[in-house]
């Protein structure tokens, strides 16, 4: 799908304050995790920090990894986009289709890019991407880990 129809997609969709559930806010902590297992490589990791629920995209192109910050937001916005649209994975669950309300991001120099890069892109809505708080950072780590320690476990890589 090409960059305007995923932007298209994504502005289309349904925000409202509460995520699916109705039961925690519909906040997003987006980072970019490295994957330690071979062979390594990042990818967007993208928690509601409320109810720790998980989604992955990537990997992200090796050549975003030590590219300049605004190749790493551009290619983090179209992964970002494409999770949404998608329903985080949720195929056949379209009540599960809605943009974020709001989001933040662990790294303060990715969060200004990706909000620009966003912004460029025609997104409207939620304006920005702003910097985590550090609790929210906690519990990206905290699932970070458990997401790793559960990839390692599947591949006998404990």
């Amino acid at each position: 799908m090409d960059p305007s129809q995923l932007v298209a997609t994504f502005n289309s969709l349904p925000c409202r304050p509460l995520a699916p559930s109705g039961n925690v806010a519909n906040h997003w902590h987006i980072s970019v995790r490295h994957v330690p297992l071979n062979p390594p490589g990042n990818v967007l990791f993208i928690l509601n920090p409320a109810a720790r629920y998980v989604h992955v995209e990537g990997p992200l192109p090796a050549s975003a990894a030590n590219a300049p910050m605004s190749v790493k937001a551009a290619t983090s916005a179209l992964l970002l986009l494409k999770a949404f649209n998608n329903a985080l994975g949720n195929q056949g669950m379209d009540e599960a289709k809605l943009r974020p309300w709001t989001w933040a991001c662990n790294d303060a120099e990715l969060a200004g890019a990706l909000g620009e890069t966003l912004r460029t892109m025609g997104v409207t809505a939620p304006e920005g991407v702003s910097v985590a708080e550090e609790g929210d950072n906690t519990i990206a780590d905290e699932e970070w880990g458990r997401y790793i320690g559960k990839l390692q476990e599947m591949m006998g890589d404990t």
